[in-house]
């Protein structure tokens, strides 16, 4: 990954923006690798953290557009054909579909947050034809926290960022409290709204009863 170095330092934002966009097109670039080191590039001063994050998130997001729209455009035909080229198993593709047509919307949110999903998961939604305004909302939501993370561990490890690699198991534990915590979010809003609908539902039934019984009065 040496070449990768080389063009960060010398491409500036450039170079991190592109990578990522690659990175979020399903190009087997690591976004620990290009995220911790412009952690360690804010640690030497070449970066500023906000900007390096709103960066990472623009490329994530742009990255994940063009995924949607192969997923949109091409469907599961071209990507079991043409998959190999950008290492996309079966298995890996079944389970982003799997993930998205289980959650739904918020799956584009929470699968944003998972190794080994979050590249993948805005091909199944494309296929889906699923909004596009929600996706891109739910994909902003779900790039920010994982950009924001790994370039603040790049950051503070410094020197030794790369020490970052060696911390998959905590990244992705991290990972799955924020996905169970938006989950949790997620089932109390849709219960809460539940709740209102049930109750909008029994004091529309409760006035059209009190109208009928003050027609019948009046008769």
């Amino acid at each position: 990954m040496e070449w990768l170095y080389t063009f960060m330092e010398e491409w500036g934002y450039s170079a991190l923006f592109l990578t990522m966009v690659l990175e979020n097109l399903n190009i087997p670039i690591p976004s620990e690798i290009v995220l911790g080191f412009a952690g360690f590039l804010v640690h030497r001063g070449i970066f500023t953290y906000l900007l390096a994050c709103l960066v990472g998130t623009l490329a994530g997001l742009v990255g994940s557009l063009l995924s949607y729209a192969i997923g949109y455009y091409g469907g599961r035909p071209i990507l079991l054909r043409y998959g190999k080229f950008i290492m996309l198993s079966h298995t890996k593709l079944h389970m982003a579909d799997n993930w998205f047509h289980r959650y739904g919307g918020i799956a584009v949110f929470t699968g944003r947050l998972l190794p080994g999903v979050r590249t993948f998961i805005s091909l199944p939604a494309g296929m889906a034809k699923y909004p596009l305004r929600p996706f891109i909302m739910y994909t902003i939501l779900g790039t920010i926290p994982w950009t924001m993370l790994l370039i603040w561990a790049g950051y503070m490890l410094g020197e030794h960022w790369q020490e970052l690699l060696r911390y998959d198991l905590e990244l992705a534990v991290a990972s799955l409290v924020i996905v169970a915590l938006a989950y949790l979010v997620y089932r109390h809003r849709r219960k809460r709204a539940a709740q209102e609908e049930n109750i909008a539902t029994a004091d529309k039934a409760d006035s059209i009863t009190m109208e009928k019984g003050g027609s019948e009065q009046h008769e």
